[in-house]
Order: structure tokens, then sequence, then C-alpha cells
């Protein structure tokens, strides 16, 4: 036998605890809107990203954000202000 119950219980909790962390400290599973900081749009996985951008230029009618040149130019925006708000990137961009 390779451990015990106890053992192996203790360890699956400390990995779901390390994991739930992980997603809390990075911004993974947040909601982005407008209003959101663009260094919370960059910890964001890439199709949480893309649900943003299309929603938000959608809302902003600003259609240049979300063209193969316009998409790019938002991630190269908030690297630069990432206390700028992901709504002013992509206004900036369309």
């Amino acid at each position: 036998m390779i451990g015990s119950t106890s053992t192996i219980r203790a360890a699956a909790v400390t990995v779901a605890g390390l994991l739930a962390a992980t997603t809390v400290l990075t911004g993974c599973g947040k909601h982005l809107t407008a209003k959101s900081s663009c260094r919370d749009f960059l910890n964001a996985s890439a199709s949480e990203q893309d649900a943003a951008v299309n929603k938000i230029a959608a809302d902003l009618h600003a259609g240049n954000a979300v063209t193969p040149l316009g998409r790019p130019n938002i991630s190269y925006l908030c690297a630069n202000a990432p206390d700028m708000t992901l709504g002013t990137a992509i206004q900036h961009t369309g």
C-alpha cells in the first residue's frame, strides 16, 4: 500500500486548496467588463479575453477592436498601461 486513506485525502485537499488559491490570485474565472483593468484583462485566459473584447466592442460600437489587427492592439495598449480600463483600450482601438 502506497499511502493511507487519510494521507491521500489530505493531499487531495491540499491540491484542491492550491488550485482554488491560484484561481483567485490570477483573476481566472473573473467576469471582465469595460470597467475591468487592463491588468485583469491580461491575466485572464485567451478565451475570456476574446469573449470580453467581443461583448464590450459590440456594446461600445467599436468594430475595429474585433478585427485581426485590432485584437492585438488591445493587448499592446493594456501591456503599456495596465491601470487603464479595458473599455478605454477597446475604444482607442475601435
